[in-house]
């Protein structure tokens, strides 16, 4: 049976042209957004959650700060070919959530901007998912190698 938030985001998917609520769902989990008047703008907030997770994910390894143990480990693994890809990757969802915070600004009313904004991401993420999955998968297995922590951390005092 329906929740109240599929039921209003069907109501708009009549109205503007917006994925099945299933897919954007099982995507961004927006079935369990309070019930609110803005349901669009919430969904939006959402993918933004996403966007900054994985783009600060990704500068750890781009500029990996030597404080941090975890970027300094990961960095490693990666050649330059396969740090300019996430540098494309990491571009593209620093655009978009740009993107997204213009459409917050100019929104005035205009679900379609923003219903347009979210059929046109939910695309492009399975694209950019993929990328993800793989740069994560190698920060993964750099943690099954076995590592000196002297040569990882430097001198410890």
């Amino acid at each position: 049976m329906p929740n109240e938030i599929e039921k209003q985001y069907d109501e708009l998917k009549k109205k503007l042209k917006l994925p099945d609520f299933k897919e954007i769902d099982f995507e961004f989990e927006i079935s369990d957004i309070e019930e609110t008047n803005f349901l669009l703008r919430e969904i939006i907030r959402r993918i933004c959650e996403r966007l900054d997770f994985y783009s600060t994910m990704l500068e750890g390894i781009l500029q990996p700060d030597t404080s941090n143990l975890y970027a300094m480990h990961e960095t490693r693994y990666f050649t330059e070919d396969e740090k300019n890809n996430m540098y494309k990757v990491y571009s593209r969802l620093m655009e978009l959530n740009r993107q997204s915070i213009e459409i917050s600004l100019q929104r005035n009313g205009n679900e379609g901007l923003e219903a347009d904004f979210i059929s046109k991401f939910l695309i492009e993420w399975k694209t950019i998912k993929k990328g993800l999955l793989s740069f994560v998968k190698k920060m993964k297995e750099s943690w099954q190698n076995e590592v000196d922590i002297k040569e990882n951390v430097g001198y410890l005092g």
